[in-house]
């Protein structure tokens, strides 16, 4: 996946670098690092990226316990095509790449069924570890936000909403077991899992306020990441910090 998302960046910067030109509008300000202006309309590659923190909401359970409310998400645009209604206010349309990761407190952590489709929680005791170290389920997902913004002089404010695919959950695991020795779940251990299965379709709204292109975000998920018997239940406030490229 890295490899394809690096290809897919580097050939936008090609993209970019050859058609980009200098259409002597007073729109020069607005222009990102990359980006391709035409009248009205502007796409914009790489424009932003963000991480945030996610709160949690209607968790119950071994996940009300054990969630140490650290987990988090990293967000990064490959494109963003814009339309200017009128001076200082855009239409636009992304395609954003979401990382995220649902970390446990360190007394507990993912354990995958023998399908190793769905996750429960275990804790420290139950597996014989003397410390874990780190259990995290990442969950992958491409976004379509379709948002508002409108600029206050150096100032910009952007509402919206964001179609989302999730997909398959992955786990990672390290600890130290009661003899000191150290554990890495490798793909073929019982800890580890690849196919979670999440709600593969999911929405969010948010809204960001920045100041010449970096400043704070809220994202509001209502919709569970994951199917009911495949893992934790779940609402999500994301808060965290946006910062666009080139700006």
């Amino acid at each position: 996946m890295k490899n394809i998302l690096s290809v897919v960046i580097l050939s936008m910067l090609a993209c970019a670098s050859a058609f980009a030109q200098d259409n002597g509008s007073d729109e020069s300000d607005e222009k990102t690092l990359l980006s391709v202006v035409e009248g009205p309309f502007t796409a914009e590659f790489a424009n932003y990226f963000s991480l945030g923190d996610h709160v949690f909401f209607g968790t119950s359970g071994d996940f009300d316990t054990a969630n140490k409310n650290s987990s988090s998400e990293f967000v990064f645009n490959i494109i963003e095509l814009r339309v200017r209604p009128y001076q200082g206010a855009h239409f636009c349309l992304g395609l954003d790449f979401d990382w995220d990761y649902y970390r446990l407190s360190k007394e507990y952590y993912w354990l995958p069924d023998a399908s190793k489709q769905s996750v429960t929680i275990a804790s420290r005791e139950q597996g014989g570890f003397k410390r874990i170290k780190k259990s995290n389920l990442n969950v992958r997902t491409v976004s379509v936000p379709l948002s508002f913004e409108q600029d206050f002089g150096k100032c910009s404010l952007r509402i919206g909403a964001a179609g989302e695919y999730n997909f398959p959950g992955r786990t990672r695991f390290k600890a130290i077991d009661n003899s000191g020795a150290k554990v890495k779940e490798t793909r073929s251990g019982e800890r580890f899992a690849d196919q979670i299965k999440t709600n593969p379709f999911t929405y969010s709204a948010f809204a960001a306020l920045s100041f010449e292109g970096a400043g704070f975000y809220v994202k509001y998920s209502p919709k569970p990441v994951f199917e009911e018997a495949a893992g934790p239940q779940f609402k999500t406030l994301t808060i965290g910090v946006i910062c666009g490229l080139g700006k």
